[in-house]
């Protein structure tokens, strides 16, 4: 048969792929016979003469999911498509395979074709069958309803779980900034073991992580399901493969969640029913893209309400909240029940080092008496009340743990090494006065404390010159 001719036939993307059947136990080699010149294109290949017989890995990483789909094409001669989201191209890319006739028993011949386009299509992303149409609207009902984001995707990812017959289903956030991920939600059933899975609560855990985008080689997903996927990975990445073969995992389907081209995590189902792997990736697939854009969303809603309530330069809490803090108790929507302290901490020298070394230098200066302040109360609310002034609130400090951290406090203020700064506290037991008057007597103290420090130090007063 003259494979050249019918890959040449195709306007689209294509290529004729031949599987070695000649081992009954697995497929072997995987090679193009054939390539059209929008396929060469597409891999950079088409200033090269095409030679018949070459491994489909001397044009593409290799994808064990295009071999499996390969395999599966040939074997029960029916056509496979897909419609996927690559991030290798950045694209979604509609993939055909069309099995052909063969007049080699042991060999299998695929006419594989795709289109490639930036943005999901709606169209091609419901063409789906309805019981996955089903599980996939009932994911978009509980993501609209809940009120509470959390407690949706809990609800959310025990229907994964059932839905795969899986021990285990996961969603991981990744921080590649940060180099940290962190669960967002999980289910397991009762062979669940913590003592050997625990490894994913860990910090180390990101350095397998991290190894993922390489084995999935721009591929939608990725799949462990026999021992030869095991080997695969082992060759690849021994620690991961080892941690799997240790909670007991005999096989795992994981699924990057993407949006915008930024990867946010990953969903993963463990001992999944291996029957229905062509319906768990159906389902996954089109999932995977719905939660991928609810979380960026929710982490971007995160990311506005942190920022409309943290100062940008220092990182403690700013004005806004600190208001919004104080109206709440002396409004009485939030109320003090039991002993409190407030403390004013006001940078001393601050216009000298502005003057002599520039605005830069008094930025970075401020930012180190919010690292002291964040240093010394980890424990209670920091917010940064005004350009030079800090203001700390300590709700159910017992008094000698107060005393004490202002003692701490004092002598961090009077490191001339590192940052100066005044200080005026109150503390209320009972409590008897209103916050008002607590941020009063606060703020008369810490300008006596400042007049004290200017008085000793008069070189440094330049608050009215």
């Amino acid at each position: 048969m003259n494979y050249s001719e019918i890959a040449e036939k195709l306007k689209q993307i294509a290529c004729v792929v031949c599987v070695d059947l000649s081992d009954s136990d697995k497929y072997g080699t995987i090679t193009l016979e054939a390539a059209n010149k929008p396929y060469l294109a597409s891999v950079n290949k088409l200033e090269e003469e095409f030679v018949a017989g070459r491994e489909y890995t001397y044009y593409i990483n290799r994808d064990p999911n295009f071999e499996k789909n390969c395999l599966k094409c040939v074997t029960t001669g029916k056509a496979l498509h897909q419609y996927v989201n690559a991030e290798l191209y950045n694209a979604w890319i509609d993939i055909y395979f069309h099995p052909l006739t063969s007049d080699d028993d042991k060999k299998g011949y695929i006419l594989f074709s795709y289109e490639m386009n930036q943005r999901a299509e709606s169209e091609k992303l419901l063409d789906i069958s309805g019981s996955t149409a089903a599980y996939v609207l009932k994911t978009c009902i509980k993501l609209r309803e809940a009120e509470d984001f959390q407690l949706a995707m809990d609800s959310i990812i025990i229907d994964i779980r059932l839905l795969c017959d899986a021990s285990g289903c996961c969603i991981l956030l990744t921080d590649f900034e940060e180099r940290k991920c962190s669960v967002l939600c999980i289910d397991h059933d009762a062979s669940f073991n913590p003592g050997n899975s625990e490894v994913i609560f860990k910090p180390e855990f990101f350095d397998i992580v991290e190894t993922w985008r390489d084995l999935m080689a721009g591929s939608n997903c990725y799949i462990i399901s026999d021992e030869k996927d095991f080997k695969e990975v082992e060759k690849k990445n021994e620690k991961w493969a080892k941690s799997l073969r240790n909670s007991k995992i005999k096989n795992i389907v994981l699924y990057p969640l993407r949006s915008n081209g930024i990867l946010l995590g990953y969903l993963w189902a463990t001992n999944f029913n291996p029957e229905k792997t062509d319906f768990i990736k159906e389902v996954l697939e089109l999932n995977s893209f719905i939660l991928s854009a609810e979380i960026a969303n929710h982490n971007m809603f995160k990311k506005l309400e942190e920022m409309s309530v943290k100062d940008m330069l220092t990182g403690v809490l700013n004005r806004n909240a600190m208001n919004e803090r104080i109206s709440g108790l002396t409004q009485g929507k939030n109320k003090i029940r039991n002993s409190y302290g407030i403390i004013i901490v006001d940078v001393n020298g601050l216009k000298v080092v502005n003057d002599k070394e520039g605005h830069i230098a008094g930025d970075y200066y401020i930012k180190g008496v919010a690292e002291t302040l964040k240093e010394v109360f980890s424990e209670y609310e920091v917010y940064r009340a005004g350009g030079d002034e800090f203001f700390i609130f300590l709700m159910d400090c017992e008094k000698d743990k107060f005393d004490g951290l202002i003692d701490k406090l004092r002598k961090e203020s009077c490191n001339e090494d590192t940052v100066r700064f005044a200080i005026g506290y109150c503390y209320d037991e009972g409590p008897k006065y209103n916050i008002k008057k607590a941020l009063h007597f606060a703020d008369g103290q810490m300008y006596k404390d400042k007049a004290e420090y200017y008085k000793n130090n008069p070189i440094l007063d330049r608050r009215s010159r």
